[in-house]
């Protein structure tokens, strides 16, 4: 019985489902050939418009940018600064100041410069960018990649050759909010009797590019700039770079409908800009192409699917006769669901007795969905239980990492400047258990100037390790670039107001010494009284009135202090983790103590003073819970090197 319903049904059903799929196929080609016509003709329209818009705001924009920094190359101090031949340190901080302030002064008269590089042939780079100024005269401080320094090594002279677009941290070295923007870069190489060979590097920011496109959004297109080499230098949107430039470029004005990753149907168009010979390339979405089609396709399948359902409406009245057997069938297995094996006879009139065995099936599968919702809830409970134990894990793993982090920013490889003579240094960082802002550095400004930073961010945790790093680089950068502690602080408070939305603040305390005569200046932005020994003294907390702190107040200023360092003199800085440490009875350690520990053997070296405080403060702490980082740095002067 089961083979001839199955037969009867194949003879019926296979031609209506046949000639609904040809129907079907038909209609769509014939349909599809015509939309597609039509669209592209009222594309070429637009593309017309477009490309010539794009055209007569990008060319003139990028040969001027080119043409200022020919003009701004050839200017006595940049070609000055090219050559890098000073008489003494001081012509050379005269003349990088005398370069930076002309070339921010040039690059703010065009809004398309980002920024504008120059890179001498022995790879040292120097020059102006939003976030900072980079005068690395170190060819081994030049940031670059190694690839990127090979294609501009690799610009022929007298051409621009454009390299990225590349994420303008690349640049800079390091990644923060500001940086992340894409730029590309506009090598230029030139020669001069006096320098040699020097690549002139436009910084140009993709906003530039997409200022111009603005007004052609239309909601369905995106735009492509790729430049002789067919790279990729801009893109509208916020999708991925195109990963087959030749692909788009070769298949534009022609019709041929392309697909992305994602199935969506697009064409392309095209042309080439006279100067710069870059290649606009305009993306055109076909969705709505492609849902007109749907939906037609769909209108085709209901009118197939009213041919079947009449073939069924005539099939199910020829086969009635033969439904009595199923429903003997049916009535049989619901019986047995009862547990009544007798035997029922009914003669159905139609074929809606297959509607109870489903009421039948339905209920069973009611009760097993009850059943498996019980066993889900319960692995989802037990899920979401371990979720929170390896999200607990992976926060204390991050926690120890961000200490490590923070730890290793540090400069820790004593003894510090083992070939100078003229003093010696130790500096430590013990952190507490959850993640401070506690900092200290050093660094040679130059051969005759050693700079001392000892700071306290305030807060705990992440966001506290975060701005601590923010503040050191920036504090480094001001002084590397030759300003007094004073003028660094109010730079760098400056910058860092600009960015704390969450209002936190940072007490400073930098010095800055003469290492020839002891001579110094020192500035102190709500930090700790330092303490100085006297070679055969002791040492006493120097106190005075301190500036604020930074971050906080736009308007603050700050004030040097001159002090000199005679041979045998010891300067110790620290952090309010020192005085402010609790033991059990929730006493601080103070300032007295801190005094008593210093001067137990005031002629120690550096490193043993610091342990001796190390362990003054651990005996009075005992058992209690470190509340904060100890952070110390000590300074001995031994005087100028005979």
């Amino acid at each position: 019985m089961k083979q001839m319903l199955k037969s009867l049904r194949l003879r019926i059903l296979l031609p209506v489902i046949v000639i609904a799929l040809f129907v079907i196929i038909l209609l769509t080609t014939m349909f599809s050939r015509a939309y597609i016509s039509m669209i592209l003709q009222q594309e070429n329209e637009v593309n017309t418009v477009g490309f010539e818009t794009v055209t007569q705001a990008i060319s003139p924009l990028i040969n001027a940018s080119v043409s200022e920094v020919r003009k701004i190359t050839a200017n006595d101090r940049v070609a000055s600064y090219i050559r890098l031949k000073y008489a003494s340190v001081k012509d050379l901080i005269h003349a990088r100041i005398k370069c930076r302030d002309y070339l921010i002064s040039e690059i703010a008269r065009h809004e398309a410069i980002y920024g504008l590089l120059f890179m001498r042939e022995n790879g040292s780079l120097f020059g102006v960018l939003p976030d900072g100024n980079f005068f690395r005269d170190d060819p081994e401080a030049n940031p670059l990649p190694e690839d990127i320094k090979a294609q501009i090594m690799n610009a022929p002279l007298g051409q621009t050759v454009w390299v990225g677009p590349l994420p303008a941290s690349v640049i800079y070295g390091y990644e923060n909010d500001h940086n992340r923007q894409n730029v590309i870069i506009g090598v230029s190489k030139s020669t001069n009797v006096s320098y040699g060979e020097c690549y002139s590097l436009l910084v140009m920011s993709g906003s530039v590019f997409a200022d111009q496109f603005t007004v052609l959004q239309d909601g369905k297109s995106s735009w492509h700039i790729f430049t002789e080499n067919r790279t990729e230098i801009f893109h509208t949107g916020h999708g991925e770079s195109c990963h087959d430039p030749d692909l788009l470029i070769s298949n534009s004005n022609s019709g041929a409908l392309l697909r992305d990753e994602n199935g969506t149907a697009f064409c392309t168009f095209s042309r080439t800009m006279d100067s710069p010979s870059w290649t606009l390339v305009r993306e055109v979405s076909m969705e709505n192409y492609e849902q007109v089609v749907s939906r037609v396709r769909n209108t085709v399948w209901i009118l197939a699917g009213a041919v079947l359902l009449l073939a069924l409406v005539f099939y199910t009245l020829w086969l009635k006769k033969f439904m009595r057997q199923f429903n003997s069938l049916q009535n049989g297995i619901v019986s047995m669901g009862q547990g009544n094996l007798d035997k029922i006879e009914f003669v159905p009139t139609s074929i809606s007795e297959f509607e109870t065995m489903q009421q039948e099936i339905t209920r069973t599968c009611e009760a097993l969905n009850r059943q498996m919702d019980t066993i889900r809830r319960m692995e989802r409970e037990q899920a979401e239980q371990e979720n929170k134990k390896k999200e607990q894990e992976r926060i204390e793993r991050e926690l120890v990492m961000a200490r490590e982090i923070q730890a290793n920013a540090l400069p820790n490889a004593f003894p510090a400047f083992p070939d100078r003579t003229e003093f010696s240094l130790y500096a430590s960082m013990t952190p507490a258990k959850e993640v401070g802002g506690d900092f200290y550095d050093f660094f040679l400004v130059d051969s005759d100037h050693l700079a001392l930073v000892i700071a306290d961010v305030s807060g705990k945790g992440v966001p506290a390790a975060l701005f601590m790093m923010v503040s050191k680089t920036l504090l480094k950068n001001e002084l590397m670039s030759g300003y007094d502690p004073a003028t660094a602080m109010e730079r760098v408070n400056l910058q860092l107001y600009e960015r704390n939305s969450t209002m936190m603040f940072v007490t400073v305390w930098i010095a800055v010494v003469e290492i020839s005569t002891g001579k110094g200046l020192a500035c102190n932005a709500g930090h700790e009284h330092p303490a100085l020994l006297r070679a055969g003294g002791t040492y006493e907390l120097i106190k005075y009135t301190h500036s604020g702190f930074i971050g906080v107040n736009k308007k603050a200023r700050y004030q040097n202090r001159e002090f000199v360092l005679h041979p045998g003199d010891c300067l110790f800085v620290y952090t309010d983790g020192v005085p402010e440490a609790l033991n059990g009875s929730e006493e601080m350690f103070g300032e007295n103590r801190l005094e008593e520990a210093l001067n137990v053997c005031p002629e120690s070296s550096p490193e043993e003073t610091l342990q001796r405080v190390k362990n003054a403060v651990d005996s009075f702490v005992g058992d209690a819970e470190q509340f904060d980082d100890l952070t110390m740095m000590c300074l001995k002067y031994k005087g100028p090197s005979l």
